[in-house]
């Protein structure tokens, strides 16, 4: 039952919130998110940017592939903000979805998310990230903690 709700943080991948300008270069992110034994990954989700400019992720491109029988879905499009000289990626607030057997959906929020750059590239991680449950569901844990996450913008 948790495996279905730790899958909230899989959104982490888009990290804070303005509009890039009309004339911004589009990128792509990578990504992988671990929580209870369970991991979701995705590759070449679309983004309105590049790093280290200030991007949206577009929440229609991340597709995950979870192992087991969960599936998440990100619910909408979040930003990322780069700090180059701390070596951070953060977003204020990631929505997600997660559906597993006899639970059915709860939706989660992670907010203030921060994650660490790894080396000069842009593989960006990062653990004990909190996903507090806004569904309400009876069966949805109300909080999940996401065991470890990993970021590749390109």
């Amino acid at each position: 039952m948790r495996s279905a709700i730790l899958l909230a943080g899989i959104s982490l991948a888009a990290l804070t919130a303005t509009a890039a300008p009309a004339h911004a270069a589009t990128g792509l992110v990578d990504g992988s998110v671990t929580a209870s034994g369970t991991t979701c990954s995705w590759t070449n989700a679309t983004t309105s940017d590049v790093p280290p400019n200030t991007l949206i992720v577009d929440h229609t491109t991340v597709r995950p592939t979870c192992d087991g029988s969960v599936t998440v879905t990100l619910s909408a499009s979040p930003t990322v903000t780069f700090n180059d000289a701390a070596g951070t990626a953060s977003s204020p607030r990631i929505d997600v979805s997660a559906t597993a057997p006899i639970v059915g959906t709860c939706t989660y929020r992670v907010t203030n998310a921060t994650v660490t750059r790894q080396g000069t590239g842009r593989t960006y991680t990062g653990s004990g990230l909190t996903a507090t449950e806004t569904s309400n569901r009876f069966l949805c844990p109300d909080t999940q903690t996401i065991d470890s996450v990993s970021f590749t913008f390109h």
